[in-house]
């Protein structure tokens, strides 16, 4: 049977594996939520690149109608 003091000894190495894997866990949330973000805004940008091309199509097809009701 271990004594108090191994048994302390213990209690403590598992406090401290346990802070350990928090720590991680939180590490690896935020690297995730960063990723996440990252993505999000991608997307966003993407979405506002269509929505310029998509505007100057319709700018284009717009002057070349102009040009062709002024001949």
């Amino acid at each position: 049977m271990p004594s108090e003091s191994q048994a302390q000894a213990e209690v403590q190495r598992l406090r401290d594996q346990i802070a350990q894997m928090q720590a991680n866990t939180v590490e690896k949330i935020v690297e995730v939520q960063r990723k996440y973000e990252e993505l999000q805004q991608q997307l966003r940008v993407e979405a506002i690149e269509r929505e310029v091309a998509a505007a100057v199509r319709e700018a284009e097809a717009a002057a070349m109608a102009a040009e062709r009701s002024k001949k």
